[in-house]
C-alpha cells in the first residue's frame, strides 16, 4: 500500500500523519526517494531525520483569521456602538 507523503519546506517531509526534519534538502530528497520503494522504519534507518513530530488530523499553516469571524468586534470599551 503506497504511503501519502508531501514534501512540506527543503527540508521536511510529511509521511501520513509524521514530520520528518532533515538538516539538509539532500537528505530529505533521499528519505523521499527511499520512502517510494521501501518501508518507512527501513528509511529512518538509512536517512535518519533530525526530528520526528506527529501532526493533526487537519493541522494548517498559522492563520489570524482562523476560528474567528475575519474582523474586528465593535464593543463598548473601543469606543464603538454599546
Amino acid at each position: 500500500m503506497p504511503l501519502t507523503t508531501i514534501r512540506v519546506s527543503d527540508t521536511e517531509v510529511q509521511v501520513e500523519r509524521s514530520l520528518y526534519s532533515f538538516a539538509q534538502s539532500a537528505d530529505a530528497d533521499a528519505f523521499e526517494g527511499c520512502i517510494a520503494d521501501a518501508s518507512v522504519e527501513a528509511c529512518y534507518q538509512q536517512h535518519p531525520p533530525v526530528s520526528v513530530r506527529p501532526t493533526m488530523p487537519d493541522e494548517q499553516p498559522d492563520d489570524p483569521n482562523r476560528g474567528g469571524t475575519g474582523g474586528s468586534a465593535i464593543t463598548p470599551s473601543l469606543g464603538g456602538m454599546p
